[in-house]
């Protein structure tokens, strides 16, 4: 069983896997190697911490679905509200559209698909 770590025990088990393997693709992959260096941590947790480690670069592929919004709903054609997320960056950005009438939801391009951990000067 995985225990939680604190957070000095996390960043040295973060930047271990980073220098072992140079490059890491996926939120999973990096929950699954530090599960087996016994740390346990949920990808919200994981993202937080790597994105304060400066030694880490991070590169986000994002959905390349994209729905051209007027602002009306296209179900019932009532006003659409922005549904917006906070990035790693601290910033807000809108990420969809949402009907308060009828329940419609529609994703634009903000929704990160996978997430790319590298080492920053770390030759492949």
């Amino acid at each position: 069983m995985a225990k939680r770590s604190g957070q000095s025990e996390l960043i040295f088990n973060i930047l271990k896997i980073l220098r072992r393997k140079g490059e890491v693709s996926g939120e999973m992959e990096f929950i699954s190697s530090l599960k087996n260096e016994g740390i346990g941590i949920s990808p919200k947790r994981l993202r937080r911490t790597i994105y304060e480690i400066p030694e880490i670069e991070i590169s986000i592929k994002y959905s390349r679905k994209k729905m051209n919004i007027s602002g009306q709903c296209p179900i019932c054609g009532s006003k659409l509200t922005p549904v917006r997320n906070m990035t790693l960056e601290g910033k807000r950005k809108v990420v969809g559209y949402r009907c308060n009438l009828c329940g419609f939801n529609s994703s634009r391009d903000g929704k990160p698909l996978i997430y790319m951990f590298r080492l920053k000067n770390h030759d492949l």
